[in-house]
């Protein structure tokens, strides 16, 4: 996940160099805050890292939330009707799933007295009851991979300029989610959040294949095939 961070990463960065310049050019109306931009990207990279090695859930939720609010950022970056409406959208919904780990954060903290990810996963191996938890931990995974019914987060934020929509879909935002729910495989299965993650990833599927397929608009083809 570094490599993947880190490699795609850099290349929409190095991307976004000369599409920003054309992108500006084209928007002579607009104010060139290409600084804030390329500030913004970086931070949200830097806290992909953090999200990736972190083990302590308070570290994990800081860099989680901080990728939320740069999405925000990234996705109204435009600053017009739409944008705005899209990244308002793409944060609460965000922050919906990321409410849920804060409670399941808490949850380990009282009743288990730990707020690391690895012995959450002990726990549930040694067959202690941690279902909770874990749901909400998976919910919050959902939300961040834009699976239905949180997926019109990543349709909108198609407003935002290609190199936010890249970052947005192939190594970052979305991975995030992916890459939580693996990170909790080893306690998923015939359980209730491995349940409601196989069901969720299921139907995300079938429709979004349909509605994929029935989309001329490259951009939408490629959000919902994500």
């Amino acid at each position: 996940m570094i490599m993947i961070v880190g490699v795609i990463g850099s290349l929409i960065t190095v991307f976004a160099l000369g599409y920003m310049k054309d992108f500006q050019q084209h928007a002579k109306d607009q104010p060139d805050n290409r600084p804030f931009f390329f500030f913004v990207m970086y931070i949200f990279l830097a806290a992909m890292f953090g999200l990736v090695t972190a083990n302590n859930l308070l570290f994990m939720y800081f860099f989680w939330e901080v990728t939320s609010f740069c999405s925000f950022l990234l996705i109204g970056y435009t600053k017009t009707e739409e944008a705005v409406q899209n990244s308002f959208r793409a944060l609460w919904m965000i922050l919906l799933g990321g409410l849920g780990m804060a409670v399941a954060i808490c949850w380990l903290g009282i009743v288990q007295h730990t707020v690391e990810l690895s012995q959450l996963i002990a726990l549930g191996a040694s067959g202690i009851n941690v279902a909770l938890p874990a749901c909400l931990f998976v919910f919050g995974g959902l939300t961040k991979a834009a699976q239905m019914p949180f997926s019109s987060w990543l349709l909108g934020a198609m407003v935002a300029p290609t190199p936010t929509s890249a970052l947005l879909h192939s190594s970052t935002m979305v991975k995030a989610g992916v890459f939580m729910i693996i990170r909790l495989s080893p306690i998923l299965g015939e359980n209730q959040p491995g349940v409601m993650a196989m069901f969720v990833g299921g139907i995300t599927f079938l429709f979004a294949s349909f509605a994929a397929i029935s989309q001329s608009n490259g951009k939408k083809v490629l959000a919902y095939s994500t």
